[in-house]
């Protein structure tokens, strides 16, 4: 029979006075407590004390008992409280404890006053206030001088406990070392299990910062132990935990499947105890394993709910953990400004709660996970934050990563540091010279890039200064993926070319071998198939291409930069895009914008043409300063190829000498018809036909704006839905393909069911 069991006999025992009894209620509540089952525990108390915020009824109780009773309620109001994130829980736990330590300190209880002082300890320690609860475990310590009892084990176990959640690994195995042959000589089987379970956790830490591969293998031996012991004593909640760590280990390990295997086992357990605290510990664990697996989006869901769970109690440093993992997952979901709010909430809530490693962490992995996203300042600060954070650090783990982001932050530095060069591109306006930094500093990482903008904007440019800024020493190779059959395709980027196919990639090579430790640009990559937007995320992924007719994958090292003028995310919307394969592309996004929306670009852009194009063709044609400036005002339709196309057709057509003024610019950006030109600029000029095509255009734009929708385009327009159907049925039939098809309204359930 257990020892709980008994207890519940003896209670029932109508012989008992209300004074024994009540000794009987605190030991079996201490009984259940120390297993786990804290809602019996609570019941246990019966009429005493019933809920977390309720005073226990003390009023005709001796002062020893009455404080054995405070004792008994605070700490389960902690217990409580912790699992079930129930604010403020632990300031009632705290008071609770305080006046009972008084009580017993007043009565020279010494023994009590200190088990009461660890378990204000262990309230102080959930919140994430580890100086408090260490020198308070200390001061215990010093009282029991060389006792080597119970409370003592107790003391020591949890001072070790500390010292792991600042992350000073060698303090708690010390600490262990120290406290081993008490727990030796203990007969109590969940104390041991405690203590195992500690023991491992510091192995398996100190194991994994300072690749001691023993230490891992012990650590598995000590978490076997932990699990026996906790089962002698039918302590679920421990052997939970058990789970969970076990789970950790596995995964450190490299071993997924088994990580699971053990994970699954824990949240069950914890899920059975209704304790959503651990519950949302064992997801945060899991979402670990599946960042570790490339599972971005799934880890991302899962530690989501951790945090939401976790946002609604006092465990701080635990939240501060979950917003860390879940700002790694946002990252590499290529979703980089929720990623960098997430992250900085994380340091936030850490530093906030006195977890100055916690925050330290979250400062370094803002650097890893979104050096792409800051500027070489902005890293430097977050840099700087870090090395303050984490100067008292003995995670080696930690502090290689921090020495691993001084070197980028360095790097960072020098990139930003040398005059900013980019031959390829003319530019004035601000917006889209912070394009070619972000392009820059992308450059010197291995990530997929998407640049996105509307046709003739320069993305393919953009692509090449990202390849020749990063100094990879393989070519730039550009496939075309709406101009090319998707055989083609399929054969120039994953196999070998046939037939007359034999001339697009020289030696019948594909194009990914041709860009092997190069760039592969892949332009209007919305056009590629499902097929081949499969195998390129293969490519992306894995590094592995499956040329046609080979048993094996071949590895290649080739950099992805991929371009469209679509919105990919309406696409996927549509299931034209693979949604996998568009969050591998946007690792790092650049949008370049359309030209009328930089207009300040369009005079340097000009200027340059007509130099380009004047010695080339060996013109002699002159553009005055005023008609250049003049430029901005053209009806250009976003694109730089549109401008370099006007520039060269006035200066191969114009006769020499001829000049090019302002009024002529002006003439030409009032006018819609193609027949304008620079240098005849009212030739064919007929005013009915200039507002028609005006009017086109607007309707064209009202169009897109309302995507298809006549009814909304007409609102914009500000005419009739009636008078617009009659313009397109009239002079603009050329404009019908834009309108969305009408469909069939469905009747309701409710209404055929009325019919």
């Amino acid at each position: 029979m257990g020892l709980a069991q008994k207890f519940l006999q003896q209670i029932d025992n109508p012989a008992l006075n209300y004074k024994e009894r009540t000794h009987l209620r605190c030991q079996l509540a201490k009984e259940l407590e120390e297993s786990g089952n804290y809602e019996a525990a609570r019941n246990a108390m019966g009429e005493l004390w019933q809920r977390i915020g309720d005073r226990p009824r003390i009023e005709s109780l001796d002062r020893k008992t009455a404080a054995e009773v405070l004792l008994r309620a605070g700490s389960l109001s902690g217990w409580i409280g912790s699992a079930n994130q129930i604010e403020g829980a632990q300031d009632i736990a705290k008071d609770l404890i305080s006046e009972s330590a008084s009580i017993f300190d007043e009565l020279e209880e010494r023994e009590k006053a200190a088990e009461a002082q660890i378990d204000l300890a262990i309230c102080y320690w959930r919140e994430s206030a580890f100086d408090e609860a260490r020198v308070m475990l200390r001061e215990v310590l010093d009282s029991l001088n060389e006792q080597d009892n119970e409370t003592k084990a107790r003391a020591l176990l949890n001072s070790a406990v500390v010292e792991v959640s600042e992350t000073r690994f060698s303090n708690a195995l010390d600490i262990l070392k120290a406290a081993a042959p008490i727990f030796e000589k203990s007969d109590n089987p969940a104390a041991k299990g405690r203590f195992h379970n500690q023991l491992a956790l510091v192995l398996m830490q100190l194991g994994e910062s300072e690749r001691h591969e023993d230490y891992t293998d012990r650590a598995l031996v000590e978490y076997t132990a932990a699990s026996y012991h906790f089962e002698q004593a039918g302590h679920t909640r421990y052997r939970a935990g058990v789970e969970n760590n076990l789970g950790f280990l596995f995964f450190v390990k490299g071993n997924f499947t088994e990580a699971h295997e053990h994970l699954d086992r824990a949240r069950l357990l914890f899920t059975s105890l209704k304790d959503s605290v651990h519950t949302a510990q064992v997801d945060e664990t899991r979402a670990r394993v599946l960042l570790a697996q490339g599972r971005h989006a799934d880890a991302e869901k899962v530690v989501r709910a951790a945090v939401r769970t976790l946002e609604k109690g006092d465990e701080q440093s635990l939240l501060a953990e979950a917003l860390t993992t879940q700002g790694v997952a946002l990252a590499r979901l290529g979703l980089f400004e929720d990623a960098r709010l997430t992250l900085g909430r994380a340091g936030e809530v850490a530093e906030r709660a006195g977890d100055v490693e916690g925050a330290g962490v979250a400062a370094v992995t803002m650097i890893e996970e979104l050096a792409g996203q800051l500027t070489a300042e902005e890293a430097a600060q977050f840099y700087t934050r870090a090395d303050q954070l984490l100067e008292k650090s003995q995670q080696q783990e930690t502090l290689a990563r921090l020495r691993a982001c001084a070197r980028r932050v360095l790097e960072a530095g020098r990139r930003e540091s040398v005059e900013f060069a980019a031959p390829n591109f003319i530019y004035a306006d601000e917006r889209m010279g912070e394009v070619l930094r972000q392009a820059h500093r992308v450059a010197g990482t291995s990530g997929t890039v998407l640049i996105t903008g509307e046709t003739g904007t320069g993305k393919e440019l953009l692509a090449r200064s990202i390849h020749e800024w990063s100094g990879r020493p393989g070519k730039f190779v550009p496939i075309n993926c709406g101009s090319l059959s998707e055989t083609l395709i399929e054969s120039l980027l994953f196999g070998h070319c046939k037939g007359s196919f034999t001339d697009a990639v020289q030696d019948h090579a594909g194009a990914v071998r041709q860009a092997i430790s190069g760039t592969l640009f892949l332009d209007e990559v919305a056009e590629l198939s499902f097929a081949n937007q499969g195998k390129l995320l293969r490519l992306i992924e894995r590094g592995e291409v499956h040329a046609i007719g080979a048993d094996e994958p071949e590895r290649v090292d080739v950099r992805i930069i991929a371009a469209t003028n679509r919105n990919l995310k309406e696409q996927v919307a549509l299931r034209q895009f693979r949604d996998d394969l568009l969050w591998r592309l946007n690792t790092f996004h650049l949008e370049i914008p359309p030209l009328r929306e930089r207009a300040g670009d369009i005079p340097a852009l000009a200027a340059s043409f007509i130099q380009e194009y004047l010695v080339r063709h060996k013109r002699r044609v002159r553009f005055t300063p005023e008609a250049v400036e003049a430029m901005r005002q053209l009806p250009l339709k976003g694109n730089v190829r549109e401008l370099r196309s006007l520039i060269e057709r006035t200066i191969l057509t114009a006769a020499d000498g001829t000049e090019i003024t302002r009024q002529a610019i002006e003439i030409l950006a009032a006018r819609r018809t193609q027949r304008a030109a620079l240098e005849e600029t009212w030739a064919g000029c007929s005013i009915e036909e200039e507002i028609l095509r005006y009017e086109a255009s607007l309707i064209k734009l009202a169009f897109e704006q309302a995507r298809g929708s006549v009814t909304r385009a007409a609102r914009l327009l500000g005419i009739t839905h009636q008078r617009l159907s009659s313009m397109l049925q009239g002079r603009h039939k050329d404009l019908l393909y834009a309108k969305k098809p009408a469909q069939r309204r469905k009747r309701s359930i409710i209404t055929r069911l009325q019919r």
